[in-house]
C-alpha cells in the first residue's frame, strides 16, 4: 500500500510539473494586441504636443537672434548712424545693409552666434522648415529690433 501511495504522489508531482508551461500563444497574442491599441491611442495624443514643443523651440531660437542683434546694435551705438535702419539677413549667408558702422554690427552679431546660413539655425517644426530667410531690422525707434521670417507662419518678434 505504501508503494502505491508513493507511486501516486510521484505521478501527481510529474503532472504538476507538466502544467507549469508559462503563457500560451493565444495569451501572448492578446497582450501584444492590447499593447498595439494602447500605443496607437497614446501616439496620436502625443504627436501634436511634439510639434508644439518644436515650434516653441524655433520661436526661442528666433528670440535669441533678437537678443543677439540688440546686443550687437547697442554695443556699437557710438560707431553707427542712429538715424539709419540696419537690416541683418540670414539666408544663404549672413549679410547686413545700411551704411556707416554696419560692418561692426555684423561682426558683433556673428561673434554672438555661429549662424552662417539659414540651415545653421536648425529650425525643426513644420513651419520652421518652410523658413527660407530671417530678416532682423535694427533701428533707434520702438521697437528697436524686429525679427521676421520669410516662409513659415511665425509672428514677428520685437524687442521690448
Amino acid at each position: 500500500m505504501k508503494k502505491i501511495m508513493e507511486l501516486l504522489q510521484n505521478m501527481k508531482a510529474k503532472n504538476e510539473k507538466k502544467d507549469n508551461k508559462g503563457f500560451s500563444l493565444v495569451e501572448l497574442i492578446i497582450v501584444i494586441a492590447i499593447m498595439a491599441i494602447l500605443v496607437g491611442i497614446v501616439g496620436t495624443q502625443v504627436i501634436p504636443y511634439i510639434d508644439k514643443s518644436r515650434n516653441a523651440k524655433d520661436i526661442q531660437k528666433l528670440s535669441g537672434l533678437c537678443t543677439d542683434a540688440m546686443t550687437a546694435y547697442s554695443s556699437n551705438a557710438a560707431n553707427i548712424d542712429s538715424a539709419k535702419k540696419y537690416t541683418i539677413t540670414i539666408g544663404t549667408d549672413v549679410t547686413i545693409s545700411a551704411g556707416k558702422g554696419d560692418d561692426k554690427i555684423l561682426a558683433s552679431f556673428k561673434e554672438l552666434n555661429k549662424y552662417e546660413k539659414i540651415a545653421d539655425l536648425g529650425l525643426e517644426s513644420k513651419e520652421g522648415k518652410k523658413v527660407t530667410s530671417v530678416t532682423i531690422d535694427c533701428q533707434n525707434d520702438q521697437p528697436m529690433i524686429t525679427v521676421t521670417t520669410v516662409g513659415g507662419t511665425f509672428d514677428p518678434i520685437t524687442s521690448k
